[in-house]
């Protein structure tokens, strides 16, 4: 679950204003996107291990959006590229929606994604859009269960505590819990990185995952700007140590 939460943060740039004075500007479809076109999006990250050896470069694009930065939904193609052997790059699809201006991912479309999805797809490859979309929800009603959801970050981020959040997905015998705690925005600091110098407020939260016998839980900080998003992320383990960093690299935008 490391890379949907590393992934998640991303994400967010897609939804914050273009400046830091976005407090007082009126949210339309024009302003809230990092640009005119967010279609054209694309970004990239470079990821390093505990000791500071780059382990991977992951390069991010809109796949496609519907509605806007305040209601709306967005899928993003994700590309991570290990260092060590670039022809195991794995590519993914993640989900994400807007709600009243609040960055989430949409874990139903995720889940529906991953585990029906695909092997539906595969087995009867003729299926319309719209057959799909009728299997797909016999399927998770018949067979799944999902409830709460992944909180991401508000429209107007603001020193102080955010709300936690608790979230389930049960399918036959699988069961996957995460929990959300510790979630507050702690500061702002000033980032220099590749893709240039960002005035950055800060978030600290602790994810905790449980997926049938296993355990994980992180402790995550992170950097956003506005306009830009995620512009820094660490990642620790429970004990302190660290795991990873990821640092914005590159932000282009085509036409």
């Amino acid at each position: 679950m490391k890379r949907i939460f590393a992934i998640l943060v991303a994400a967010v740039c897609l939804s914050i204003c273009n400046d830091a004075n976005a407090q007082n500007r009126t949210y339309t479809q024009e302003t809230v996107y990092l640009i005119s076109n967010p279609q054209t999006a694309k970004w990239s990250y470079i990821e390093t291990d505990g000791n500071g050896k780059q382990i991977s470069t992951i390069y991010n694009s809109v796949e496609s959006i519907e509605g806007d930065g305040v209601n709306g939904n967005i899928k993003l193609c994700i590309k991570e590229v290990p260092i060590a052997s670039p022809k195991d790059t794995i590519k993914s699809f993640m989900f994400y929606r807007f709600k009243d201006g609040e960055y989430m991912a949409d874990m139903e479309a995720m889940m529906s994604a991953d585990f029906f999805g695909d092997s539906i797809k595969e087995k009867y490859p003729d299926l319309t859009d719209e057959q799909m979309k009728e299997v797909l929800e016999e399927l998770k009603s018949r067979f799944a269960k999902i409830s709460g959801e992944i909180r991401g970050i508000p429209r107007y981020p603001k020193v102080g505590k955010l709300p936690d959040y608790e979230f389930q997905f049960k399918f036959t015998i699988m069961n996957l819990k995460v929990i959300g705690q510790e979630r507050r925005i702690v500061g702002t600091e000033r980032i220099q990185t590749e893709a240039g110098s960002f005035d950055c407020f800060i978030l600290e939260e602790t994810i905790s995952t449980k997926a049938m016998m296993m355990k994980e839980v992180e402790k995550i900080k992170s950097w956003y700007a506005y306009g830009i998003g995620l512009v820094k992320e660490v990642t620790y383990d429970k004990n302190g140590k660290l795991i990873s960093t990821m640092v914005l690299n590159e932000i282009v935008s085509g036409n």
